[in-house]
């Protein structure tokens, strides 16, 4: 809204009482903010109210108009943008510390030592890490480990002994008491829960697969959960991405669009899964605010090309995994799955849409 300076009622005061410049009465008493909230929060309040906003500012605004505009607005002004700085600092901080975790789950993992590796006091590092995880860092930890032995028990044939060979759990006893805590069954049960196929009733037909060993890949990702259910926030992510393609690639055949599941669906709550959209690179890049940079790791990958609807795509993962694996002689290595579209939905009719789903495998 307008800032009326013939008007010193309207002004914010400084620490030292003194008429803020930049700052109303609503934001700033005596040098501090009236409220800390969000970005996202303050627009949700001005759209609440859309008929004030109109009222200060002479305007006629929709309420979806209006947050078109203060998504825009927002991040340019001193408050927001200090704050957006602040917080893409320590998502990176943290996005570092959970690719050092990925890559070392069943190493030795001190939080103290992860905390020194990305140059923040323990005590604060715990509080960042919370913040942009919802998570504690030693529940994070060991979530991941028990999911990623859950995944290993309904993916492959390795039995229990063997799975827990490749863990950091001290006995088997402390594993089967951790699995047990976190899923509420035992490692057994849980395996013979989630047995889906009758391997006595080999399907007439199946997807093929192309098996291709892949170098390490890169893309420069958004993280995005679960916010696909939002309409809205998934196209503001897709456009994020689009600019920064537009900018900063070349439009190449390489520069591919791709979306990251780091997560088994069976096993991992929708509203934890680590899930990425972004846009494969090459060489170096940067990366830029909640954009980083994500390696997909290289290995032998079985491939499917799959022709049509994005909205059709979980029915075809569940005949990858309901008939191709139990009939194959592979199983799924790690919960990771990618996706790379190899055209436009803008440009193309839906059922010629063309996905390459990869998985990685093992024999």
């Amino acid at each position: 809204m307008p800032l009326r300076f013939d008007v010193e009622e309207y002004l914010g005061t400084n620490a030292d009482h003194s008429c803020s410049d930049e700052y109303c009465y609503y934001c700033l008493k005596d040098g501090n903010y009236t409220v800390d909230i969000s970005m996202n929060e303050m627009v949700d309040i001005w759209v609440k109210y859309t008929d004030k906003y109109n009222w200060y500012s002479g305007t006629d605004y929709t309420p979806q108009e209006l947050k078109t505009l203060l998504n825009k607005r927002l991040p340019t002004l001193k408050r927001w943008r200090q704050k957006e700085m602040t917080q893409h600092v320590h998502y990176e901080a943290v996005n570092g510390v959970r690719t050092y975790i990925d890559q070392n789950l069943f190493h030795e993992l001190d939080p103290e030592q992860l905390a020194e590796m990305v140059h923040l006091s323990f005590f604060h590092f715990r509080k960042v890490f919370r913040n942009v995880t919802g998570e504690n860092i030693g529940t994070y930890i060991q979530r991941l480990r028990l999911e990623y032995i859950a995944h290993l028990l309904i993916a492959t044939g390795q039995s229990i002994e063997e799975i827990g060979m490749q863990t950091n759990y001290q006995t088997k006893f402390s594993l089967a008491k951790a699995f047990k805590k976190h899923f509420g069954i035992s490692m057994s049960a849980y395996r013979e829960k989630y047995k889906s196929v009758n391997a006595k009733q080999e399907p007439d037909s199946m997807p093929e697969a192309k098996i291709k060993r892949i170098n390490t890949l890169k893309a420069v990702c958004i993280e995005v959960g679960d916010t696909f259910r939002d309409k809205y926030a998934y196209t503001t992510i897709w456009k994020q991405l689009l600019h920064y393609k537009a900018v900063h690639l070349q439009n190449g055949p390489g520069n591919r669009f791709v979306s990251i599941s780091q997560d088994n669906p069976w096993v991992t709550p929708m509203e934890q899964r680590r899930f990425y959209i972004g846009v494969l690179v090459e060489g170096r890049v940067n990366s830029e605010g909640k954009l980083l940079l994500r390696e997909i790791p290289g290995g032998m990958y079985a491939v499917f090309r799959y022709k049509g609807s994005y909205s059709d795509l979980p029915e075809f993962y569940k005949t990858i995994y309901n008939q191709w694996f139990p009939y194959s002689m592979y199983h799924q290595k790690r919960p990771l799955t990618f996706e790379v579209y190899l055209n436009a939905p803008d440009e193309t009719p839906v059922e010629e849409l063309l996905t390459e789903i990869y998985i990685p495998i093992d024999k």
